[in-house]
C-alpha cells in the first residue's frame, strides 16, 4: 500500500510540474518579468456557422476573461470566417481542433478609414494586452483584396494577427501594461495577388504575424513618443506560407522573444522576407530549430535597430540585447542572403552595451545564393561550428564598422563560393578567423583582421598580428 501511494504522489507531483510549466517562459537575468499564470480552465465552445462567426467569438472571449484567468475558448472542427477583432486584457487560450482541421478564414472587406481615423494599424485580429496562448489551427485568407477605403485606395491588409500591450485608442504609452504571447501548432496562409504589396512577389497579407505598437502610420512624428512595449514572445511548431513578411516583431523591450525550440521549430515558405526583430532594447531572443526556405530573389531573417519608426521614443539600450542563433537550416534558392544583421547603434550610441550576436551550429544550403550571413555595425559577434554547403557568393559578408567577431570552427569546405568565404570591406577591424585552409578564398580591406590556419587574399591591409589578444575577450561569448 505505501508503495501505491508512493507511486501516486510521484505521478501527481509530475502532474503538477507540466501542468505549471506549460506556459511559462524559461527563466533568464530580466528582473520582474511578472508574467501573468493560468489559474482556471473554464471553457467556452464556439462552433461554426458557416458565415460571420465574428460575433460568436467575441462572445466567448468576453465570457472567458468573467470566468477569470485560464479559462479556454475552444474551437471546433470546421471553417470559422472573423471579421475585424481587438480583443483586450484576455489572459487564456484559443485553443483548435488541429491545423487543417479547424481553419480561421478571415473575411474581406474591412474598411480601413474607420480604423486610421483612430490612428490603428489594419491588422485584422488583435490582442492588446493579457497572456494568450494560441494553438492548433490553420487562419488564412480568402483570395482576392481584404480592405476596402476611400481615402487609401491601394492599401492592403497589414496582417493577420497583432500583438500589442496597448494601442492607439485604448491606454496609450502605459509602460505599466504588457503582454505574453505564446503560439504552438498553428498555420498561416496567404494569397497570391496581382498589383498587392511586395518586393518580389504580390499578396493580399503582408505581415502574417506582427507584435510591438498599434499606431498609424509608424512614419508621423509625435508630440509623444510612444515607448517602446513589454511583450514575452513565444512561437513554436508554426508555419509560415505566402506573405511578405512571416513574422516581425517590432518596438518591444525588456523582454524575451523564443522563435522555435529544438525539435519544435518553425517553417517559413514562400516569403519574400522570412521576418525580423526590428528596434527592440533590452532582448533576450532564442532562435533555433526553424527551417527557412527562402526563394529567389527574396530575403532571409533580419535582426536589426534600425531607427524604421518615428512615432517611438529614442530609448537607449540599458542592457546588451542577445541574439541566439542556433540549429537553424536555411535553405537559399537563388536568394539575396540567409542572415542579415545590424546593430546601428555601435555607431550612434558607441558608449551603450553593444548587441550580441551568437551565429551557431547552422547550416546554410547555398543555391545560388547571393550571401549567407551579412553584418553592418555589429561588435564581437561570434560565428561558431556552421555548415555551409552547395553554392552561392560570399559565406559570410562583414561590412559597415563590423568590429571584433570571431569565426571559429565552421565548415566552409563542403561549399563553392564564386566570390569567396569571406568579404571584409575597408571600415571592417579586429576580426579573428580561427582554422582552415581557404587559399584566396578571403578578401581582407579591413584593418587588424587576423587570421590563423588559413592562407588569405589581402589588398590594401595586412591582417593582424596577434590571435590571443583577441580572443580572450570573447570569452564569455564562447558558451
Amino acid at each position: 500500500m505505501k508503495t501505491k501511494k508512493l507511486i501516486f504522489l510521484i505521478f501527481a507531483c509530475f502532474g503538477l510540474l507540466f501542468g505549471c510549466n506549460q506556459y511559462e517562459m524559461p527563466d533568464d537575468d530580466l528582473a520582474d518579468l511578472d508574467l501573468k499564470k493560468a489559474t482556471k480552465a473554464a471553457v467556452f465552445v464556439v462552433e461554426p456557422n458557416g458565415a460571420d462567426d465574428t460575433p460568436a467569438f467575441m462572445q466567448a472571449f468576453e465570457d472567458a476573461k468573467t470566468a477569470g484567468p485560464g479559462s479556454v475558448v475552444q474551437l471546433c472542427e470546421g471553417e470559422y470566417h472573423v471579421g475585424h477583432m481587438q480583443i483586450r486584457d484576455f489572459c487564456g487560450a484559443l485553443k483548435g481542433a488541429g491545423k487543417g482541421k479547424t481553419i480561421i478564414t478571415v473575411l474581406p472587406g474591412l474598411y480601413l478609414d474607420d480604423l486610421f481615423a483612430q490612428n490603428l494599424f489594419h491588422c485584422m485580429v488583435k490582442f492588446v494586452g493579457g497572456d494568450v496562448h494560441l494553438s492548433h489551427f490553420t487562419m488564412q485568407t480568402p483570395p482576392g483584396k481584404l480592405t476596402e477605403s476611400t481615402g487609401w485606395p491601394n492599401m492592403h491588409l497589414n496582417s493577420l494577427l497583432n500583438f500589442s500591450a496597448f494601442s492607439a485608442n485604448y491606454e496609450t504609452g502605459n509602460e505599466s501594461r504588457s503582454i505574453n504571447v505564446v503560439i504552438d501548432n498553428v498555420n498561416f496562409r496567404g494569397q497570391y495577388l496581382e498589383g498587392g504589396p511586395g518586393y518580389v512577389n504580390h499578396y493580399n497579407c503582408y505581415i502574417a504575424v506582427r507584435a510591438g505598437f498599434d499606431y498609424f502610420p509608424p512614419a508621423t512624428v509625435l508630440d509623444n513618443p510612444l515607448p517602446r512595449e513589454k511583450i514575452d514572445f513565444k512561437i513554436t511548431n508554426c508555419e509560415f506560407n505566402t506573405f511578405v513578411y512571416g513574422m516581425v516583431l517590432n518596438g518591444m523591450k525588456n523582454n524575451r522573444i523564443i522563435i522555435g525550440e529544438n525539435n519544435k521549430g518553425n517553417i517559413f515558405n514562400n516569403l519574400d522576407q522570412q521576418g525580423g526583430i526590428w528596434e527592440g532594447r533590452n532582448t533576450l531572443v532564442s532562435i533555433e530549430g526553424n527551417t527557412f526556405n527562402i526563394p529567389e530573389s527574396s530575403y532571409g531573417f533580419y535582426l536589426d535597430d534600425w531607427p524604421w519608426y518615428m512615432v517611438l521614443k529614442d530609448e537607449p539600450s540599458e542592457k546588451a540585447t542577445v541574439f541566439n542563433v542556433q540549429n537553424n537550416r536555411f535553405n537559399m534558392t537563388h536568394s539575396n542572403q540567409a542572415l542579415f544583421l545590424r546593430n546601428r547603434r555601435t555607431s550612434t550610441n558607441p558608449e551603450e552595451p553593444a548587441a550580441i550576436f551568437q551565429v551557431r551550429n547552422n547550416q546554410f544550403n547555398m543555391d545560388g545564393c547571393e550571401r549567407g550571413i551579412h553584418s553592418n555595425f555589429t561588435k564581437g559577434m561570434v560565428i561558431r561550428n556552421n555548415k555551409f554547403t552547395g553554392h552561392g557568393g560570399w559565406a559570410l559578408y562583414l561590412i559597415n564598422s563590423s568590429q571584433g567577431g570571431l569565426v571559429q570552427g565552421n565548415n566552409f569546405s563542403t561549399a563553392e563560393f564564386e566570390n569567396g568565404v569571406a568579404y571584409l570591406n575597408e571600415s571592417t577591424s579586429d576580426w579573428t578567423f580561427v582554422g582552415g585552409n581557404f587559399k584566396d578564398k578571403v578578401t581582407d580591406l579591413g584593418t587588424n583582421n587576423v587570421f590563423t590556419g588559413m592562407n588569405v587574399s589581402t589588398a590594401e591591409e595586412p591582417p593582424g598580428q596577434s590571435i590571443s589578444e583577441k580572443i580572450v575577450p570573447m570569452n564569455h561569448l564562447m558558451e
